[in-house]
């Protein structure tokens, strides 16, 4: 069995963790993690000068076992001489108000205490308790939803003041220290239950993998995600260098010359785009690969081709510019999305898809009225179909009415109040709108006894693949 203390203080100088004097806030949850960290530092205390203060959550999920757990962690404390910062906190109740999952409002209040302490004390550093086990089970979890390398790099050793000194410990290795230093830490016995898919993987997945396939599968996940972090960071700073030489960033807009994107390689592409989007909003969360890719489609089209991303950004077209701008105005988005005949065409955030069908006009039969599906005269359409919404200068002529009128007229003749104008999407043909979905055909593209081929437009609720 190694020596812990060598292994974390060799795990602190690799990663530059520390340095002579800093005051750390240990995050102490008083299970078998979190006191072989405190209790390591602690032997670490002289040597680098440090100043250890501990931080605890009772955060009221197990009733009366986590008062317990916060007894045991104040009774350690002052056992040991740490100073100590307990707060209780129904996050359960915060949980539900928020909308969040159990794990995900925990984390939220946990690292809010943590800094809060750390400001209080003067403290520099916070110190988690994540192991390689932790690691692993992220790196396998992330894989599983598809992530790229941002996820596969799993849990940072550092990021800011968060510090992880056991990221290179194994989780036996842990409880055979608290065993030997006779620390006999709280076990939260829900972590011994495979209820959850962290535990699953824990429980289940790690050991099948540990007997079948790879004894050292630990330790293989975790040269991984080293490796993943370097590249990732590589990737990173090259990045950084593309989004100053080809974009103009505002308050609230970024610009891309698209000229200048050609070039670059879809790797750096995306973290280019993913930055631009950092940069606007100051965060990531939300943003899926799908609205990236999304962003990306949008090089290959003309002016007015645009997206709705998250956090109420609008990805569009201008010219020779790529623009994502945060809607700071109360005007609608607008939306558009050319249209490929005989394919199924997705209409991103709106969980539609629009599916045309070229079809010989002798095979249609009585047409029954849809509100979802219409028929078309294939050669009475003069430009590239597209899903859109209003926009000025539309010209609709509503099927059984004769002559053409503003869209505008046909939208006040409907009593459509005026809010939900810009909300009802197009399927139009340049300014001539084919047919407002849901609602009306226009007479000059109703298939006739002449029509020779017809077009399918079929809308069907949730996206579909081809």
């Amino acid at each position: 069995m190694r020596d812990l203390s060598l292994v974390v203080e060799d795990t602190i100088k690799k990663y530059n963790m520390l340095n002579h004097g800093d005051s750390i806030v240990v995050g102490l949850s008083g299970g078998p993690d979190s006191m072989c960290l405190l209790h390591v530092l602690m032997g670490l205390k002289e040597a680098w000068g440090l100043k250890i203060y501990a931080a605890h959550l009772n955060h009221q999920f197990r009733g009366r076992d986590a008062d317990e757990d916060a007894l045991y962690v104040k009774k350690k404390c002052e056992e040991w001489g740490i100073e100590v910062f307990i707060q209780v906190f129904n996050v359960p109740a915060y949980a539900k108000e928020k909308g969040l999952s159990s794990e995900e409002a925990g984390r939220e209040i946990r690292y809010k205490l943590f800094y809060e302490v750390a400001h209080k004390v003067g403290a520099n550093k916070i110190a988690i308790a994540h192991n390689m086990n932790d690691n692993a089970e992220t790196v396998l979890m992330n894989l599983f939803r598809g992530s790229g390398i941002e996820g596969l790099k799993g849990i940072e050793a550092t990021r800011g003041e968060i510090i992880r000194p056991l990221i290179n410990v194994r989780r036996d290795e842990i409880e055979a220290y608290c065993h030997e230093k006779k620390l006999n830490p709280r076990i939260d016995k829900t972590n011994l239950e495979p209820i959850y898919g962290r535990n699953k993987v824990r429980l289940e997945l790690i050991p099948y993998i540990e007997k079948h396939f790879n004894g050292n599968i630990m330790s293989t996940l975790q040269r991984l995600s080293d490796i993943v972090t370097i590249e990732n960071d590589f990737l990173n700073k090259e990045a950084k260098k593309l989004l100053l030489k080809i974009a103009i960033i505002g308050e609230n807009s970024i610009e891309y010359s698209i000229n200048k994107m050609n070039d670059i390689h879809p790797a750096l592409l995306r973290r280019v785009i993913r930055m631009g989007i950092e940069q606007l909003i100051g965060t990531l969360k939300g943003i899926e690969y799908r609205n990236i890719e999304g962003v990306l489609d949008l090089l290959g089209k003309s002016t007015g081709a645009a997206i709705i991303l998250p956090h109420n950004i609008k990805a569009y077209i201008s010219y020779d510019k790529l623009i994502l701008r945060i809607n700071t105005q109360s005007e609608p988005y607008k939306y558009y999305l050319e249209l490929e005949n005989d394919r199924d065409n997705i209409a991103e955030f709106f969980d539609f898809t629009v599916r045309l069908t070229t079809v010989d006009a002798s095979q249609i039969g009585d047409i029954k009225k849809d509100k979802y599906k219409v028929y078309i005269d294939k050669g009475k359409v003069k430009q590239k179909l597209v899903l859109r919404n209003r926009l000025d200068g539309d010209v609709f002529s509503p099927i059984g009415l004769k002559g053409s009128k503003k869209l505008k007229e046909y939208f006040i003749d409907e009593k459509i109040p005026k809010e939900e104008r810009d909300n009802i999407f197009l399927i139009a043909d340049g300014k001539e709108i084919v047919w407002v979905l849901g609602r009306r055909l226009s007479e000059k593209y109703k298939i006739t006894s002449d029509t020779k081929e017809a077009i399918i437009i079929n809308i069907i609720r949730g996206t579909c693949s081809e």
